[in-house]
């Protein structure tokens, strides 16, 4: 035990300062902002509630004071979000998604249904499949784009899905000329994916301050 404190105290004294400068140069930055100022800035830059969804669900995963708190950053999350109580996405414009969820055969096809529902209707996925085999070790997904086979082997890793999967995905984007190209936002282990034009993200990176890069 006596070992542990020591290595929190030594971690402290080494990176206290970097983070204390990581917290001043990028958090600082982003201005304080009322709820409503948020969330219609969200709505100007093409943001919306998908159907029977409101702001009320925005604000059943967090208060007002806890988006204002962390502006624009926790309500971009909450529009990636899953609704709580009626399990359905808040929105389609951009997806959470947690690096560590691959539990069950089937949460392949699940991600690719989610990039499919982000992509503004650019990429339609058929005849998605998956293969996740605890015993051996080893998935795959396959699907098909305009015709169009594609099957990818994928690193296992417990329950950590394979971030190449996704990096495959943006070069069928390109490949299949979409307006738009997928974003990636990290929230540690998780991300929140999104999907935009070059002038959409500069306009968002203009609004909110907030600094996705392109997946």
């Amino acid at each position: 035990m006596k070992s542990i404190y020591i290595a929190i105290i030594v971690t402290t004294i080494i990176y206290g300062p970097r983070f204390y400068k990581f917290l001043k140069e990028k958090v600082h930055k982003i201005p304080k902002a009322r709820f409503e100022e948020q969330l219609t800035a969200f709505k100007e830059l093409g943001y919306t509630f998908n159907k029977n969804m409101d702001k009320d669900d925005l604000l059943s995963l967090y208060n007002k004071e806890d988006y204002e708190a962390e502006p624009y950053s926790l309500l971009y999350l909450g529009w990636a979000e899953i609704a709580d109580t009626k399990d359905k996405p808040i929105s389609n414009n951009c997806w959470h998604f947690d690096y560590e969820s691959i539990e069950n055969e089937g949460d392949y096809v699940a991600i690719i249904k989610n990039i499919e529902r982000i992509s503004d209707g650019q990429l339609n996925f058929t005849n998605v499949q998956d293969n996740i085999d605890f015993d051996n070790e080893t998935a795959w997904v396959s699907f098909d784009i305009n015709g169009t086979h594609y099957k990818y082997d994928l690193t296992f890793d417990n329950d950590w899905a394979d971030h190449t999967l996704f990096e495959n995905i943006q070069e069928l984007a390109e490949k299949h000329n979409t307006t738009g190209k997928f974003t990636v936002y990290p929230l540690g282990q998780s991300v929140i994916f999104d999907f935009m034009t070059e002038a959409e993200l500069e306009q968002f990176k203009k609004t909110t301050k907030l600094a996705p890069e392109w997946l």
